[in-house]
């Protein structure tokens, strides 16, 4: 069972989410949620009908709270996973591109490095060659596996 501090804190995210106060969410209100988190939309329609217990095409603050306990880890690390390169993906076309990558180490605070440095980072990681680097690449690179 959760702690009382994160049903609280569950209570709190799912009543801000609720857009029409109605009680419950709609999938729509839960993926307007999960999308900015990196969840897909097939991965948001599965999160809903595994909240929707009652079948009744919504999901009340009960069975958001049930459900929170049930959603694999997994599913979890690879929405924040996206998220993340969602961030550095500047304009949105699913890769990460050398002035992209160039930003990322700018927002670190690493203004000092070479761009040959970024040069080697995009062949280390680029395995398909287009000089961009996919979610997918760069997820078998940092972790060994592909994210979903």
């Amino acid at each position: 069972m959760a702690s009382d501090s994160c049903v609280e804190r569950y209570t709190e995210f799912f009543n801000s989410k609720d857009a029409d106060k109605s009680g419950s969410l709609s999938l729509e209100e839960l993926r307007d949620v999960l999308k900015p988190q990196g969840y897909t939309d097939a991965q948001s329609k599965s999160f809903f009908e595994n909240c929707d217990y009652s079948g009744d095409g919504k999901v009340s603050l009960d069975e958001f709270l049930k459900a929170m306990g049930a959603v694999p880890a997994e599913v979890h690390k690879n929405a924040a996973f996206l998220s993340v390169c969602r961030s550095f993906d500047k304009n949105g076309d699913g890769t990460i591109d050398n002035k992209e990558m160039k930003a990322i180490f700018e927002e670190l605070r690493k203004k000092d490095v070479p761009d040959s440095d970024i040069d080697r980072i995009m062949e280390l990681v680029d395995t398909d060659g287009d000089k961009k680097i996919s979610y997918n690449e760069l997820s078998m690179h940092v972790f060994g596996v592909k994210v979903e």
